[in-house]
């Protein structure tokens, strides 16, 4: 008579899969715990980005200036028509976008640091603060980057800030003088 032997695991090693299984589980979620505010800055830099060249693009084919007004939570595109800048509102993509919460920006134009208060002075006025003469300008300030119609553009790197708990993520973008857009700097290794 051949007895037949039943194969299977016992108990206790299922249960030791388990646990190991759950502890690696652990320690790859605490390896990735800041991805997802990594994933939200690198996607808020590729909307910049996408915008910008198609905003840029149209400068071009229309022969208009553009201009990228950035604050520290939001940025919008303006337009140079009647000898003063205006919101370019042809639709939602180039309206005013606010970052989501927890994320902000800082911006340096040509190697300068830029102020981003509200109560900033004109680089082009001594004496006088841009927009007193005219209160409807007050809602209308001067860009910081500059969109020319020959496709340059004014240098700068914009930094996107996402600070939240212990850890503190960015994620750059850099545009040159020829109109060129990319994430981190032009002289990084891609």
């Amino acid at each position: 008579m051949r007895r037949l032997r039943l194969q299977g695991f016992t108990l206790l090693e299922v249960m030791l899969v388990i646990l190991l299984m759950g502890l690696m589980a652990a320690a790859v979620t605490l390896s990735i715990g800041g991805g997802d505010q990594q994933q939200q800055l690198k996607r808020e830099a590729q909307r910049f980005i996408s915008v910008t060249e198609a905003v840029a693009d149209e400068a071009v084919l229309s022969g208009q200036f553009v201009g990228i007004v950035v604050d520290k939570n939001a940025y919008h595109y303006v337009i140079y028509i009647d000898d003063k800048w205006q919101p370019l509102q042809r639709d939602n993509l180039v309206s005013e976008h606010q970052l989501p919460e927890g994320i902000s920006t800082d911006i340096e134009v040509e190697g300068l640091p830029l102020d981003q208060d509200e109560d900033k002075d004109s680089l082009f006025d001594d004496d006088k603060k841009p927009f007193d003469d005219d209160p409807k300008q007050q809602n209308n300030p001067e860009p910081q980057i500059m969109l020319l119609p020959s496709g340059e553009m004014t240098g700068f790197e914009l930094t996107f800030i996402a600070s939240g708990g212990e850890q503190h993520y960015q994620q750059l973008v850099s545009g040159d003088n020829l109109g060129r857009l990319v994430m981190g700097r032009f002289d990084e290794d891609r």
